[in-house]
């Protein structure tokens, strides 16, 4: 399922660093936000892939207004799900510069400080 949505980019996390099991994982996340009936919405969104994300970079910079599409997926781990929102596009609004990205691999990462699989 694709999901397409706009929001201001409030913040860009640290990168993190993974070792999996075909080499160093990179995921990078930024945080979107935006009205919905009155309400202010946040979402944190993934990019796997140090390449996925220096396409982004240059949109995702913190008070720009951004459309992002990305995909949502859970997965199970010892009896408690995880939710993950990958963003594989993201645009600035009103100019600035499109980056298209393919769909994210679906393989699991892993984190050796908090033995979650993903």
């Amino acid at each position: 399922m694709q999901i397409e949505q706009t929001g201001k980019v409030v913040a860009v996390l640290p990168e993190q660093r993974f070792s999996g099991k075909n080499g160093e994982i990179v995921k990078n996340a930024f945080v979107i936000e935006w009205q919905d009936n009155g309400y202010t919405q946040k979402l944190c969104l993934e990019v796997m892939g140090v390449d996925k994300f220096d396409k982004m970079k240059s949109s995702v910079v913190v008070g720009n207004t951004v459309l992002v599409r990305f995909g949502i997926s859970s997965r199970e781990y010892n009896g408690k799900y995880y939710t993950t929102a990958a963003c594989w596009y993201c645009s600035a609004v009103g100019g600035g510069n499109t980056v298209s990205q393919p769909q994210p691999s679906t393989a699991p990462s892993s984190n050796n400080d908090d033995n979650i699989p993903f």
